[in-house]
């Protein structure tokens, strides 16, 4: 496994390989959202069914536009962001079947404020699948030491930084119901 920065993480991306990174609360994998193949090696990572569609991270309200209806967005979305919580919104029929829920048809979308990942959004010039850094039902690691044994077989690529001061990953809340899943 290689360890360094955003630059060289950005190159994984576009080959359509995934990458570790350092998040607010836990390290996190991640992929381009619009690479199928990507998504599911995350999803078979993980344990995880390839039914349930992971949360993306953006750094950008431009970043935003491709994904959903920007003038949707409610006062509450906007005043969280930059910041710790994930919000489900609804998708835009031009976003790809894997990257939204089956049910709901909204994605998880996160504006983050941590400088790794802002920095890999911004160079990689558009979101960003960002899920903890576990497998399925395992605790999310905070430690590179432990990330590097779990992964090192899977994982070629992880940003060097360190993870924020959040004890918990974000919280998850329904844009339209304004329930609190998470």
């Amino acid at each position: 496994m290689i360890i360094g920065g955003v630059d060289e993480a950005v190159k994984f991306l576009n080959k359509g390989e995934l990458i570790g990174y350092p998040t607010e609360a836990v390290y996190g994998l991640g992929c381009d959202p619009w690479n199928k193949e990507s998504v599911n090696k995350i999803s078979k990572l993980k344990g995880r069914s390839p039914d349930k569609p992971f949360l993306m991270v953006i750094s950008s309200k431009h970043q935003l536009e491709d994904l959903v209806d920007v003038s949707s967005l409610t006062d509450k979305v906007w005043k969280s962001w930059p910041g710790h919580t994930t919000w489900l919104i609804k998708a835009k029929d031009s976003v790809p079947s894997w990257m939204k829920d089956k049910q709901t048809g909204k994605v998880g979308i996160r504006m983050s404020e941590h400088p790794v990942v802002v920095d890999l959004c911004n160079l990689f010039k558009k979101p960003l699948i960002s899920t903890s850094a576990n497998i399925s039902g395992k605790s999310e690691i905070k430690d590179p030491s432990l990330f590097k044994k779990t992964f090192m077989t899977e994982i070629k690529y992880l940003v060097d930084g360190h993870i924020g001061n959040y004890q918990k990953t974000s919280i998850i809340i329904d844009m339209e119901s304004g329930q609190k899943i998470r």
